[in-house]
């Protein structure tokens, strides 16, 4: 059963910052003629289109007006619930592999269980409860138990001693490594398709050894992955869809 934390939809705009998830509605007109766009009370996109408009067409529409988005929409316009952006991206990512996402009601405790054979993630949610909170503290509950995993993983892989493992919510940065050798991640990680997340787990690993931005570090962090240069890359288009997400 699709999960709705209300009739908005998301899509993918280009704009000068990038390309960021804007919330948006779709509402068929009688009689009009032209598409016609404006900002809605929870600032979202409105789409106010011909009653016999293709969809496709109007979804071209929207996805043109970066520039005027960018400048009408109050926030950022990727500032949306978690629960909206995993039923437009139903999946999760951890140890290595992609998750498929299966969101169902439930009238019992909200919990989720996952299969690495299968590839499936369940998580329920009950229908008469804040789902975006329920929402936030499942992903965050599965967050901590495979981002711990994973980094344990590479650590022995690598050689490396490591101290605690921390997956928090911080507002901005993917990860950190103290000098005690104590790993913080960001539990929007699963969110990150798998080779940038493996990536910012080695960046903090690479760490370890070397606590700084040097070139030895980079020369480390490149044997760990030898893709760095084009994963580190990617990672400030995505931080800008997804930090957003989850919030208060």
């Amino acid at each position: 059963m699709p999960l709705k934390a209300d009739n908005l939809r998301l899509t993918e705009v280009e704009t000068s910052q990038g390309r960021v998830l804007v919330p948006y509605e779709v509402r068929r007109r009688k009689g009009a003629r032209y598409i016609r766009l404006s900002i809605g009370a929870r600032n979202h996109a409105v789409l106010s289109v011909p009653w016999l408009c293709p969809i496709a067409e109007a979804m071209h529409f929207l996805r043109s007006q970066g520039t005027w988005l960018e400048k009408n929409l109050k926030e950022n316009p990727s500032r949306c619930s978690l629960v909206n952006y995993l039923e437009a991206n139903p999946r999760l990512y951890g140890l290595g592999q992609v998750f498929r996402l299966n969101l169902q009601l439930t009238r019992a405790r909200p919990f989720y269980i996952y299969d690495t054979q299968s590839g499936e993630i369940e998580l329920r949610l009950r229908s008469t409860e804040d789902q975006e909170t329920e929402m936030v503290t499942l992903v965050r509950q599965f967050a901590a138990e495979v981002i711990e995993t994973r980094t344990r993983e590479f650590a022995r892989e690598h050689g490396l001693g490591i101290g605690r493992v921390s997956v928090r919510d911080q507002s901005s940065r993917w990860g950190s490594c103290s000098s005690r050798g104590t790993i913080s991640l960001n539990w929007r990680l699963v969110l990150l398709r798998p080779n940038l997340q493996d990536h910012v787990i080695l960046h903090e690993l690479a760490h370890v050894t070397e606590m700084n931005h040097s070139p030895r570090f980079w020369d480390l962090l490149r044997r760990y992955d030898p893709r760095t240069d084009q994963h580190n890359s990617q990672l400030n288009p995505a931080a800008s869809r997804l930090m957003p997400l989850g919030r208060a």
